[in-house]
């Protein structure tokens, strides 16, 4: 008999999350435990059925996700129907809360052990969220260090894992064997632009990342530019144009090898900025969002600074620029002082080891799947 666990997450960090949680809970059961809900490409290859695509709900912003209202209602739907369905053992909830909070109460509602991983930025915004985890959430698995303490401080029982980046966040070349084999130059300062992933932050970031490279290149010919990106198909025609137009070299997979070898990382603010920590590359953070969506964020976000950097160092580390504050002038301004000043590099590397070191050890996968038995508890003796 074997044990039967649901996985939400909703978008590709969440996707990665998940299937590495799924592995190491297969390794503790022994393989006896089938896996179903909703993920993508990666938790699909570790063995979960996915009840619907994910790629339909990888949405930001609180104006954005109005125009995807009727795939996200479809998942709803697909989820409460397989939940009641299925009645598994264990419902993991992985980052996503817009969605997977409402789907947090349903469960709960219809009697399932629930577990979140990777919760909601609870202590930055939407505080009432805390609530939710209070009364439908058996336990929680953090990532962040400073989260456990909010939680528990607020009735949540909260665990904090580690950071599970620390597992993967790895290059497998040096950086001049990765720029000769892209066909740069080892001797040169190179820099890296990364826009975001999802299409409305290519829209918003990708053209002044592009004229930040063109000013750089014109005034310090010395200066070389890669752009990392998990899928070309995520460009259009003209954008791949003006990227190549720009002297910017686009790279296709090898994200962390083209992180590692640069002298810095110009960065659409996420996730990337812990990679970027933990690569200790240092960096500079930007963000723009559509005019609405930031209206509304700046009345209920409820932190001093947008990066994860910032945010655990506990202080400011390093340079950000939200909306119109991400101009060229700044955003160039802030690269050339870290390439050009010896004392601010210095400190920043320092600083970036620290932030490395907040995050815990590794492993986090295997410990939230060890919180994740302990919820299944009587179950994963008789199964496993």
């Amino acid at each position: 008999m074997s044990c039967r666990v649901f996985v939400v997450a909703g978008e590709p960090s969440g996707d990665l999350h998940g299937s590495m949680f799924i592995g190491a809970l297969k390794k503790l059961c022994s393989n006896r435990v089938d896996f179903m809900g909703l993920g993508g490409t990666r938790m699909a290859a570790q063995g979960l059925e996915s009840i619907y695509p994910m790629e339909h709900l990888s949405v930001v912003g609180l104006v954005e996700v109005v125009t995807h209202g009727r795939a996200i209602f479809q998942a709803y739907k697909a989820v409460k129907e397989a939940l009641m369905k299925w009645r598994p053992d264990l419902v993991v909830f992985i980052d996503y809360p817009g969605f997977n909070l409402r789907m947090l109460r349903f469960a709960r509602r219809i009697g399932l052990t629930t577990m979140y991983y990777i919760t909601p930025q609870v202590w930055a915004w939407k505080k009432g969220r805390v609530r939710t985890l209070r009364e439908c959430c058996h336990a929680a698995a953090v990532i962040l260090p400073f989260e456990e303490a909010f939680l528990k401080a607020h009735g949540v029982r909260a665990r904090f894992v580690g950071h599970p980046l620390l597992d993967v966040v790895h290059p497998a070349m040096t950086s001049r064997e990765f720029l000769s084999s892209v066909g740069l130059d080892p001797e040169k300062e190179t820099i890296g632009l990364m826009p975001g992933s999802r299409r409305g932050e290519l829209k918003r970031h990708l053209p002044l990342m592009v004229r930040c490279a063109r000013a750089m290149g014109k005034e310090r010919p010395w200066y070389q530019f890669l752009m990392p990106i998990t899928d070309r198909g995520l460009l259009t025609g003209g954008e791949t144009r003006e990227i190549e137009s720009a002297n910017i070299r686009l790279i296709t997979g090898m994200t962390y090898d083209a992180m590692a070898s640069c002298h810095c990382l110009l960065l659409a603010s996420g996730t990337v900025t812990l990679e970027a920590s933990i690569l200790g590359v240092p960096h500079v953070v930007m963000y723009r969002l559509s005019p609405m969506t930031y209206m509304l964020g700046r009345l209920l976000v409820r932190v001093p600074y947008i990066s994860l950097t910032n945010l655990v160092a506990g202080k400011k580390v390093v340079d950000e620029f939200i909306q119109d504050k991400a101009t060229v002038e700044n955003l160039k301004e802030a690269i050339i002082e870290i390439l050009e000043d010896d004392t601010r590099r210095s400190s920043l590397k320092e600083a970036l080891q620290e932030v490395r070191s907040g995050l815990g050890p590794g492993g986090a996968s295997l410990r939230a799947a060890t919180l994740a038995m302990e919820l299944m508890g009587q179950k994963v003796s008789s199964c496993c």
